[in-house]
């Protein structure tokens, strides 16, 4: 299972999930901005230490901007690299 946390205008988080899509890649889409996504989003900053969005569950794999990658691109072939 793949989830994605963002918020709807991030520029980064649409790029990754228009390429997850065009990949056939199914994913959750987790808006952080919205109050009912607050508590989920909050556990994945404690664990992750992130400060930046979008980021990326892979399972029990959590892929983090500047840390895990440095470009969509390669979140999305992490993502790919984690499914297989």
């Amino acid at each position: 299972m793949v989830t994605i946390y963002g918020f709807k205008d991030c520029p980064y988080c649409t790029e990754l999930k228009d390429i997850l899509t065009t990949e056939g890649i199914e994913f959750k889409d987790v808006d952080v901005e919205l109050t009912e996504n607050q508590e989920e989003f909050n556990k994945i900053m404690e664990i992750s230490k992130a400060d930046e969005v979008p980021i990326v569950k892979v399972g029990k794999q959590l892929l983090v901007p500047n840390v895990s990658f440095r470009s969509i691109k390669e979140a999305a072939e992490l993502v790919k690299k984690f499914l297989a």
